[in-house]
């Protein structure tokens, strides 16, 4: 009886926020954007017109042709392919980044939170520790350290924006836990698992989600600054930042070369960015008017 009442309040939830969602041009805006993106990762060898790592000098700097729709760079590659390559790094990134940074930051701001004590303070410790550096600096002297690859990347933003998460994950705890119906189900014989996963957790992962939404725009800028720096990925691999770099000596003589994986970047992030922010909006009742 209860998983059934849960289950009609998940649903009835989902189809206010989807209904508000379908009123908003920010969501399918931002939704046809990131939809565009992750089509392009998953199927990039069906999509890109031809090999992105194929050479020919003969057709190098390029304008567009209808044999290359948006060019060639300085080797003679299709920069369209290569645009289309691209779209994985920056997805592979985005969200292993956030994935790591959720799962790691709710399991420490839950346990603080929850616990408290002298564990508290370690946790928020190592969160201010992590805070105290700033994050280019940060993941600079980390990569570094590590050596520049797309694991190491992931891991690395994973780490470093993951205090966010904690300390909104504490604080929503701290509120969540004593409410009247964490103590119904404590007096009912729950057990500390049983509160945490079936009654706080879901209460609050409203607000990581729309963090992490906002979050997937700085991951993917993050990624396109340190390839651009030589500390992402690596050429010949292609990235949008391997091509902002690349292409920046050639900014005077094509610079279309250098303006298609800009605007990559910028639509990619304002997708995520519109679309996390419809998700907010549609989430925060006190800021729509329907019930």
């Amino acid at each position: 009886m209860f998983k059934s009442q849960k289950f009609f309040r998940f649903q009835k939830k989902s189809a206010r926020v989807i209904k508000i969602m379908k009123k908003d041009y920010k969501a399918y805006l931002g939704g046809s954007v990131i939809m565009l993106i992750l089509i392009s990762a998953i199927f990039a060898p069906l999509i890109a017109p031809a090999d992105p790592y194929k050479t020919n000098v003969t057709k190098r700097l390029e304008g567009p042709s209808l044999q290359n729709l948006l060019g060639t760079d300085s080797l003679g590659r299709d920069i369209l392919s290569r645009l289309i390559y691209a779209a994985r790094p920056a997805v592979l990134v985005s969200f292993g980044g956030i994935i790591i940074s959720v799962i790691i930051g709710i399991i420490l701001g839950l346990l603080a939170a929850y616990v408290g004590g002298i564990l508290e303070s370690i946790i928020l410790f190592i969160f201010d520790v992590i805070r105290a550096f700033p994050p280019i600096i940060l993941i600079l002297v980390l990569l570094s350290i590590i050596g520049p690859s797309l694991l190491s990347v992931i891991v690395i933003l994973g780490v470093t924006i993951m205090p966010r998460y904690g300390r909104v994950v504490r604080a929503e705890t701290l509120s969540e836990k004593e409410e009247d119906f964490v103590e119904a189900a404590r007096s009912l014989g729950a057990d500390n698992s049983r509160i945490i996963f079936k009654h706080i957790l879901p209460n609050i992962f409203a607000s990581v989600l729309v963090l992490s939404g906002m979050d997937m725009a700085s991951m993917i800028m993050w990624e396109a600054g340190l390839s651009f720096l030589g500390l992402g990925l690596q050429p010949p691999l292609s990235s949008w930042g391997v091509m902002l770099q690349e292409s920046y000596q050639y900014i005077q003589t094509a610079p279309l070369m250098i303006l298609w994986p800009a605007l990559a970047i910028m639509l990619t992030m304002l997708g995520f960015s519109t679309f996390a922010e419809s998700l907010r909006v549609a989430l925060n009742p006190k800021l729509n008017q329907e019930v």
